[in-house]
């Protein structure tokens, strides 16, 4: 499967050594006011990166300390910023990524953010991005629940990366409560289980599923929606897209479970 490469990171990063990391689980509420656990990369060089905040704007939920990453700071920014973890995860079939996140502006608010792996803490890709095309309601919280079980029995660095936005439209993006788990810990297991074929596909990209399909999504990398609807099971018509990768969501009530797929 192809994977889209976002950067690759200073060399030092390359000492970090994965083969025998053993944790399937780790949880960050950030209210020690440290980024202990984590490491930071400012890739656009603006000196900007992601930070620490406890305020109701830029803080974490209900104004405790989260992390934040700024489009705005006494000018328009065009953040490229990276946060991973300083260690390797062993992934499993169970293994998901939850956490919050909510824009800092209701009138500045079309952020751009991803989740980010990498298996040597070198050469980190997204797994999976969102772009928000409204805001959050004021004082609520989006959460997220990512599936990455396609990594399953390897050793993972997991992180975010603020990206492909600007401080014309966008002020900054919060994220709080992040935890990896693995086995149902902490998690309200996902019901709905789907597979998406043919993959890469070219015309046509089909939806295997056991269970009826509420809604579907296809979402650039950029994290744009380029499909949206009720699925159907002739598939969905991609003859259109542009080559490359995109994410398929599938919502089933309050659940949504994400699927990679390339476009030839």
């Amino acid at each position: 499967m192809k994977r889209i490469l976002l950067i690759t990171l200073c060399c030092v990063f390359g000492l970090m050594m994965t083969a025998n990391a053993q944790e399937t689980t780790f949880s960050y509420d950030f209210n020690d006011n440290s980024f202990d656990g984590w490491m930071g990369y400012d890739a656009d060089g603006d000196g900007h990166q992601w930070e620490l905040h406890n305020s109701t704007v830029s803080g974490g939920m209900d104004a405790s300390y989260g992390i934040y990453s700024s489009c705005y700071n006494s000018g328009e920014l065009t953040p490229e910023n990276y946060i991973y973890t300083d260690k390797a995860y062993l992934i499993t079939e169970t293994s998901k990524l939850h956490f919050f996140h909510c824009q800092s502006d209701l009138v500045y608010y079309e952020e751009n953010f991803g989740v980010i792996v990498s298996e040597n803490g070198i050469n980190f890709y997204v797994v999976w991005s969102k772009r928000y095309t409204e805001p959050n309601a004021d004082g609520k919280w989006g959460e997220e629940y990512i599936d990455l079980s396609e990594f399953a029995g390897k050793n993972m660095y997991i992180g975010f990366l603020h990206y492909d936005c600007n401080g014309f439209t966008a002020n900054g993006i919060r994220i709080d409560n992040v935890e990896l788990t693995s086995d149902g810990v902490s998690i309200a297991e996902n019901t709905v289980s789907f597979d998406v074929y043919p993959n890469p596909a070219e015309n046509q990209l089909v939806i295997s599923s056991d269970e009826k399909i509420e809604k579907v999504s296809v979402v650039a990398m950029n994290g744009v929606v380029v499909y949206e609807g009720v699925y159907s099971n002739v598939g969905i018509d991609i003859s259109e897209l542009n080559a490359g990768v995109y994410f398929v969501n599938v919502n089933k009530g309050n659940e949504v479970i994400t699927r990679r797929f390339v476009k030839k």
